[in-house]
């Protein structure tokens, strides 16, 4: 049932966000946001399976993702604008996705954040 009915017999906490404002050359740094992405997995203790980027053109934004076992992180970052969107979605008791959220927005350094919190969990009655 939704909305936490029930016993919680699945975890999945979900939180994403709009960050605006940011400083674009930190929005171009492929290798800054894969250490930023390989943090933010330790931050939320995760367990991390892989690592993968995507450059759209040479100046242009960057997809940068990391696959862990509980689920994934992601940034999708458009320099031109100072724009990112951040994803944290991880299952179990024993993860903090707000945690990672927050240390890869303190490091985009937006001047502005749009956060939103996703409860995926499963609940039995």
């Amino acid at each position: 049932m939704a909305g936490g009915v029930g016993a919680r017999v699945v975890v999945g906490r979900h939180i994403y966000g709009n960050l605006y404002g940011c400083d674009p050359q930190i929005l171009r740094d492929e290798s800054a946001l894969i250490t930023i992405i390989k943090e933010a997995t330790k931050i939320a203790n995760a367990m991390l399976l892989s690592v993968g980027s995507y450059r759209f053109g040479p100046n242009g934004g960057l997809t940068v993702f990391a696959i862990v076992a509980e689920s994934h992180i992601s940034i999708h970052t458009w320099p031109e604008y100072g724009f990112a969107t951040v994803d944290v979605y991880t299952c179990g008791d024993h993860t903090d996705p707000k945690a990672a959220f927050d240390y890869i927005v303190s490091k985009l350094k937006p001047q502005k954040v749009e956060a939103f919190f996703g409860d995926r969990s499963m609940y039995k009655e």
